[in-house]
Parts: C-alpha cells; sequence; structure tokens
C-alpha cells in the first residue's frame, strides 16, 4: 500500500515551504523537503555596482537576518581590499551581531518551537496560560532590537555599519539603554534553557550528523574565518565551495549542499557542540548542566542550543557595552578603502548557522561575480534525512503523527526559507 505524507505548508516558520514523504508497505520511498519560496536575484542585483552600495543591498536578502548579510558582505569587501578596521569598530560590530541573534532566537525559541513542546497550536493560545513567560519573551526580543535600531539606525535595514567602520556611533545613553535592557531580560534567556531542558524532546530523528561552525577564535562568538568540522577538520572560510558543494534539485528553488557525499548540519548545536570549551559565564554553567541532552545525534536539541546562546547574547551584549563605555566613544569615521581587482570571502554564523558571502571585483571595485550559501540551503539536505529517519521509526504510526513530527523537526533548525532561495544559473 501507497501513502502520501504531505505537510502542504510549514508554519511558525519564515517562507514558503512543504515537506512530502512516499511510503510504500514498510519502506520509505522518497522525501522531499520542497523550497518554493519565489527565486530571488540578489546576486544578479549586484554584478556591476560599486562595493559602497553592495551591502545596503545584500543586507535587504532577510529582514531576520538583516545584520548577518549586511556584517557578511562588509567582512567580504574588506577582506578584498585588505581593509583594517579599528578596534571599537569589531566591538560595535560584535554588539550588533549578538542583539540579532537574540531578537531572532527569542522569537523562535518561546514563540515558533515552544508552542510545540508546551502542548499549544500556536504561541496566542499558550499565552492564555502563561502570560507573562510571553510578555517577558517579547520584551527580551524587543532587547535584542535596541542594539540593531540604535547601532545599525533602525530595526530592519540598518544604515549605520559600512565597509570601513560606522557612519555614525551610538550615544552612551543609548548604550546604557541597551544593558539596563539585557540586565533585566537576562532571566528570560536563562527561563528558555529551563523550559528546553525540562521538555520531552522526541528522539525520532536521532541518527548520525556531521556538524559544520565558524572557529570565532578564543571567545564564543558569531563571527570568523575557519570552518570547523566534527570530523576534526579546520578549513579558511576561501575553501567554502569543497565544504558545501551546492547541487540544484528538482522539488526545491534552494540548492541543496553536501560534505564528502552526505548532508551536513549548521546552526546553534553545532556552534555550542564544536565551541563548547569558548563559552563563559552563565551560558558555560548552563551547558555543563544540560551537556548530557546536547547530543549531535538529536538535531531536535537544536532548539535548547539556541537557548544557551540566548543566555551568551544577553552577558556578551553586557560586556562589549561595559568595554565601550570604559574606552569612551569615538566618532572615528570610516577607514580608507582602495579598490583593486580582486575577490573576497567572508563568513558569520546567521542566527540559522554559517552563512557565505564571495565577491569577485574589477579594478575600480565594481562587482564582476558574486555567490551567496545560506545556512537553510546546507540543512535543507539533512532535514531531509531527518525526516528519512523519522519516517522510517514511525512508519506504523498514523499519518497525523507522522506530520506533527516532520513540523516539529522543520521547526527545530529554524529554517529561514527566503534567505535560501537564489539564483540559478542552467546550462
Amino acid at each position: 500500500m501507497k501513502r502520501v505524507i504531505e505537510v502542504e505548508e510549514l508554519t511558525r516558520v519564515e517562507g514558503h515551504g512543504r515537506i512530502e514523504v512516499v511510503i510504500e508497505g514498510t519502506e520509505v520511498k522518497d522525501v522531499k523537503m520542497a523550497i518554493f519560496e519565489g527565486p530571488r536575484f540578489f546576486e544578479a542585483f549586484i554584478e556591476s555596482v560599486h562595493y559602497e552600495k553592495v551591502p545596503d543591498i545584500m543586507r535587504r536578502i532577510c529582514a531576520i537576518c538583516t545584520a548577518s548579510h549586511s556584517l557578511a558582505s562588509i567582512r567580504t569587501i574588506e577582506n578584498a581590499f585588505d581593509v583594517k578596521v579599528t578596534e571599537q569598530t569589531k566591538i560595535l560590530r560584535d554588539l550588533l551581531i549578538h542583539g540579532e541573534m537574540i531578537e531572532s532566537h527569542a522569537l523562535h525559541v518561546f514563540m515558533l518551537a515552544l508552542p510545540d513542546f508546551l502542548g499549544f497550536p500556536d504561541a496566542i493560545r499558550m499565552a492564555s496560560k502563561y502570560p507573562k513567560e510571553v510578555k517577558a519573551a517579547l520584551q527580551l526580543k524587543h532587547a535584542g532590537n535596541m542594539v540593531h535600531n540604535i547601532v545599525s539606525g533602525r530595526e530592519v535595514h540598518g544604515m549605520n555599519e559600512r565597509v570601513g567602520g560606522f557612519s555614525k556611533v551610538p550615544s552612551e545613553k543609548e548604550l546604557k539603554d541597551i544593558r539596563t535592557a539585557m540586565v533585566a531580560t537576562k532571566p528570560t534567556a536563562e527561563l528558555a534553557v529551563k523550559l528546553f531542558a525540562e521538555a520531552e524532546i522526541p528522539k525520532y530523528a536521532e541518527s548520525e550528523n556531521t556538524l559544520m561552525a565558524l572557529d570565532p577564535g578564543e571567545k564564543f562568538g558569531f563571527m570568523g574565518d575557519y570552518v570547523l568540522v566534527s570530523d576534526g577538520t579546520r578549513h579558511p572560510v576561501q575553501d567554502y565551495l569543497s565544504l558545501t558543494n551546492e547541487r540544484t534539485v528538482k522539488h526545491s528553488h534552494a540548492k541543496f549542499s553536501s560534505y564528502k557525499g552526505s548532508s551536513y548540519m549548521v546552526g546553534a548545536l553545532p556552534r555550542i557542540l564544536l565551541n563548547k570549551d569558548k563559552l563563559e559565564g552563565t551560558a558555560a554553567e548552563l551547558y555543563d548542566e544540560h551537556k548530557d541532552l546536547l547530543t549531535s545525534k538529536n538535531t531536535l536539541m537544536n532548539n535548547l542550543a539556541q537557548a544557551i546562546e540566548l543566555v551568551h547574547s544577553v552577558d556578551r551584549c553586557i560586556e562589549d557595552i561595559d568595554i565601550l563605555l570604559s574606552n569612551g566613544l569615538k566618532d572615528e569615521g570610516l577607514v580608507e578603502v582602495e579598490p583593486k581587482a580582486s575577490r573576497g570571502v567572508g563568513a558569520v554564523e546567521a542566527p540559522r548557522g554559517i552563512l557565505y558571502h564571495d565577491y569577485i571585483f574589477d579594478e575600480n571595485g565594481c562587482i564582476v561575480k558574486a555567490n551567496v550559501i545560506t545556512p537553510t540551503a546546507q540543512n535543507a539536505a539533512n532535514m531531509e534525512k531527518d525526516y528519512r529517519v523519522a519516517a522510517e521509526r514511525m512508519i506504523k504510526e498514523p499519518d497525523e503523527k507522522l506530520v506533527e513530527a516532520f513540523e516539529i523537526i522543520a521547526r527545530a533548525y529554524d529554517p529561514c526559507i527566503s534567505c535560501s532561495v537564489h539564483l540559478t544559473r542552467i546550462r
């Protein structure tokens, strides 16, 4: 007997996608993670564009990961033109990307993922029983939004971060306001860890996983120049093509990725597991307390890892602000840039995993060719693998149980589907 199990449109995720699993008898015949968000052509848009305008375009790839795309684009241009920025710029960028992590993780962990484990169909109905917790979660997200609004210039698609520095720096009062908000909302970030650690996380998707994350250097963070792989290897970000091996598939507008012929995972769980020794303070304590739960075999633990990152990011925002205030804010302007014919590759950790930008420039500093590989495009094949594993384990369960499992798996990855669809060249 043939069974076709469909999730016609994924809910509580960003963008439009569907899942289809075909079962014949006792065998799973086909699994598709179909991403049907309309393809967008950002790589083509920026061909011939001068480098100064490129980040303004590329940060509009997404309204959730706007700082990630902005900083990936800026770092790529600076790598191409050998631009060295000041210490203040580095700290402000660190503050910005940690603020984005807070606003994104707070929304996903509390509003999109948590209802699955507390028995509610959505956050609105969850709020009827947990009004204080939901309100606190919104305040935590607002604290992250404050960072983006103040450091970048507005809550979505800010413009202050530029190649070579910042066009405007925050005032001391604005930084102190952010700090106050972070201190007030840190208990909510810790609550997220508690809720997911206590939840009964299903094991139906457990299987072997290859993990990838950026090496942030001495301290846990979201920017780096090398990629760590769970097979023990470490690669320069310039070698990303050999790690991602993108290919087109008929059922998706997003390309799929593989490493050594197999799928792999990026995101909070790989970051935590590959950089656990770099965690500090409360986040390190919470990792130690729950490390037995954080297994690489269960990708559903990505939500617990996100919660630990929430705690880390709140503390890092406070730390960055303290350093900036101690050093004294300076209106430094932008470092001088000398364009040249060159290529640059830059990577940051977006909330959902490693984000690569790759640009080739002519001698005038205009784009000749560009490539962007997003976390959701990298995770898509691993999501399909997890659906297959879950379907094989639950093959005797009714269809509605399988549908529920597939949706929970998808939301564990926190996909940003709009980011994943880009230019595809067909020859």
